[in-house]
C-alpha cells in the first residue's frame, strides 16, 4: 500500500472512519455507520472525479462480517483489496 501499512487501513474500514483512498488514478471515499442497534453499514463512493456514484455498500449486523465483505469485494478492476493493496493509495485529505 502506498503512502501506509494497508493492515492499518483495514482497521480504520474496522472503525468505520471515512477514509479517502485512490486507485487508478481515481480518488474514493470509504465510510461505515450504523443506522440502527442491529445494523452496520459501509459504503465506497467515487470522491473524484467527482460523481457521487456509489461504488460498493454492504450491510451486516457485525463490523467483522462488513470488513470481511469488503475485503472479499472486486472492487478493484474486479479484484479484491489483497489483489492489488500494492497500488492502492492511501491519503487524507
Amino acid at each position: 500500500m502506498i503512502g501506509g501499512n494497508p493492515n492499518d487501513f483495514l482497521d480504520r474500514v474496522y472503525s468505520c472512519q471515512d477514509t479517502i483512498y485512490i486507485y487508478k488514478g481515481i480518488k474514493y471515499w470509504f465510510q461505515g455507520y450504523m443506522p440502527d442497534s442491529n445494523t452496520v453499514h459501509m459504503e465506497v463512493i467515487q470522491y473524484q472525479p467527482a460523481n457521487n456514484k456509489e461504488i460498493w455498500s454492504h450491510d451486516a449486523t457485525t463490523i467483522e462480517q462488513c470488513k470481511q465483505a469488503f475485503i472479499d469485494a472486486p472492487l478493484f478492476g474486479g479484484k479484491t483489496f489483497w489483489g492489488v493493496e500494492q497500488d492502492i493509495e492511501w491519503v487524507d485529505d
